[in-house]
Order: C-alpha cells, then sequence, then structure tokens
C-alpha cells in the first residue's frame, strides 16, 4: 500500500463523522465540474478520475459542523475551494511539465500545456462565479483574496528557482501563500456558518493556516526520506524542477561553511540530467547536516500553534475532531 493510500484509509476515519456532508459535497462537486463544450466536459471527467484525498472541503465541513445541519450554502463553499485547489494542481502541472497526476496522466500530459493553462483558469473562474451568482459574498472574497495569494506564490517559486540562497523566511511567505492561504480560508469560510464559531472565525483560520504550514513541510520532507514504492511517486521531484526546500535550506545553513562550499561548488547552476544526477549527493548532505530534522522541528512547532488556536475557541467533538485533523498530517512523517 501506497504512502497515499495509507493517508485515505487514517483520513477516511476522520471524514465519516461528516459522511452525510461530505455526500452532499460529492454531489455538488460533480455537478459544477462540468462543461458547456465537448472538450471541457471531457477534460472535467478525467481530472473527475483522478480522486482527491478532499482535505481542504473536509477541514470547512468540519468547523462548519454544529448541531443543526450543515447549510447547503457551506457544501457549496467546499465545492469551491476543491475546485480552486483542482486549478492549482492543473496550473502545476502545466509549470512543471508534470506526465503525471494522481495515477493518470496529466492534463497537460493528455492535452497538451494550453488546455491545461486555460482548464485551471475556467476552474479558478467557475468556482469565484458560484459565490457569486449564491450571494455568498464573504466566501466570495476570502477566495479572491486567496487566489490572488496563489498567484503571486507562483511568481515567487518562478523568481527563486535553483536559488541555493534562499531563506527559510523567503520560502515560509511562499508556503504561506501557495498552500497555507487556501486552507485558512477553508477553516474561516466553514467558521462563518457554525453559530458557535463565527465569533472566532480569525482563531479558526490561524488554525487553518497552521495546519496548512504542517502539510507543505511534511510533503517537502517526503521528498528527501520518502520510499518510492510508499509514497506512489518519485523523490527528488523538487530538487530536479528547482523548487528549493526547508530541508535544504536548513542543512546549507547549519552545514559548516568548507562542507558548504563543497556541496555548492559541485551543484549550483546544474540543470536537466545533471541537475537528476546530483540528486543523491544533495540528499545525503540534507541527511547529514540534520535538515529533515530541522523540518520536522518546524513541522511540529506549527501543529503545536494550530492545536493552541483551536483548543482556545472550539470544544467538544468539533475540538476533538480538529485535532485529530492536525495530528494526521503530522502523522504521516511517521
Amino acid at each position: 500500500m501506497s504512502l497515499l493510500d495509507q493517508e485515505r484509509v487514517q483520513l477516511w476515519a476522520l471524514q465519516k463523522i461528516i459522511g452525510d456532508e461530505l455526500s452532499r459535497f460529492d454531489a455538488v462537486y460533480d455537478g459544477l465540474v462540468r462543461g458547456e463544450t465537448p472538450l471541457i466536459e471531457e477534460v472535467c471527467a478525467h481530472v473527475k478520475q483522478g480522486r482527491s484525498k478532499r482535505f481542504r472541503p473536509t477541514l470547512l465541513l468540519l468547523t462548519a459542523k454544529h448541531d443543526a445541519p450543515t447549510p447547503q450554502e457551506a457544501v457549496l463553499c467546499a465545492a469551491c475551494v476543491e475546485m480552486i485547489h483542482t486549478a492549482t494542481l492543473l496550473h502545476d502541472d502545466f509549470i512543471d511539465e508534470a506526465p503525471t497526476r494522481r495515477g493518470l496522466p496529466s492534463v497537460n500530459q493528455a492535452w497538451g500545456p494550453a488546455t491545461a493553462l486555460v482548464m485551471g483558469d475556467y476552474l479558478y473562474s467557475k468556482a469565484l462565479d458560484c459565490l457569486s451568482r449564491a450571494g455568498l459574498h464573504e466566501a466570495l472574497r476570502l477566495l479572491a483574496a486567496t487566489t490572488l495569494k496563489m498567484s503571486q506564490a507562483e511568481m515567487m517559486q518562478i523568481e527563486t528557482r535553483h536559488d541555493l540562497a534562499l531563506t527559510e523566511e523567503r520560502y515560509l511567505d511562499i508556503i504561506l501563500r501557495k498552500t497555507a492561504s487556501l486552507i485558512e480560508s477553508a477553516c474561516a469560510i466553514g467558521a462563518g456558518f457554525n453559530p458557535a464559531a463565527e465569533r472566532h472565525v480569525e482563531a479558526y483560520g490561524e488554525f487553518g493556516r497552521m495546519i496548512g504550514f504542517v502539510f507543505q513541510i511534511t510533503d517537502d520532507i517526503f521528498d528527501f526520506l520518502g520510499d518510492e514504492r510508499r509514497l506512489g511517486k518519485p523523490t527528488g521531484q523538487d530538487w530536479e524542477e528547482g523548487r528549493i526546500t526547508l530541508p535544504l535550506i536548513a542543512a546549507l545553513r547549519d552545514a559548516p561553511a568548507e562542507q558548504r562550499a563543497r556541496l555548492l561548488g559541485r551543484v549550483e547552476g546544474l540543470t536537466g540530467p545533471a541537475r537528476a544526477e546530483a540528486w543523491a549527493e544533495v540528499r545525503d548532505f540534507v541527511l547529514e547536516h540534520g535538515g529533515t530534522d530541522y523540518a520536522r522541528g518546524r513541522a511540529k512547532e506549527f501543529a503545536d500553534r494550530a492545536k493552541s488556536a483551536i483548543t482556545a475557541v472550539a470544544s467538544g467533538v468539533q475540538r476533538d475532531l480538529l485535532v485529530v485533523s492536525v495530528d494526521y498530517v503530522l502523522r504521516r512523517l511517521s
């Protein structure tokens, strides 16, 4: 069983609590991710075939859950959040020229880069249009601001590609915009539908932001520590595609100057096959100089901050479920 499959099993146990809401989510998402032209319909069907873990909708629906039935507007917002997330994946595959996504040919591979780019734009636009038509103005405001942040993050990643002088501060700013901002918005939107939480929307958003940091940092650690058979995808992809992540940033910062200079002299400026061939040396350097251990520690710090944010304002079963969701993300490193 791949790590991705194991994650789904663990998340499934959490999602059982909101099974009815997720069934409604699936129906709404399936109805929205359809097209007005044959090509859009064909690509939408392909995208839905690669089923996601529905992590962001799960958090939105967990934060929205209270004694009364969850309103359909919250379910619609969850579907729009997932559409935006899917759009980011289409754009990522376009930028990275990725051949596969979730075990299937990527849209970029199957239909070409132009289709991947425009389909990403289509899903972004459709999500925001749905919110506007439904009169969900606060959710629209939050997600419009989030899509702006994610676009900024993509530009920042392009600017810092192959930059071995990237700082931790800059790295965290990128993942705040790219990953954490959407999870933050999902939790804040969900809280807005919960009478017991609506006075604490900012705290729920803070919870989402912190769990977003945990999610991205653990993903970046997997690229160094993961077993390809367990992950279901190759390791070293971030390095090969020029993304400099926290384990490498920390190792370069903390290594003795002579060893750092030796590595930089061998790998700086490499591209293509030569860069791929250097991966084993880069990975060994990161492990030797504590880069993954440092990143683990930072992930744990953000996890603790997420738990503190939510336990200060949530109570009962909802509090327990949201704390478990933090543990689910962090446990992926075990």
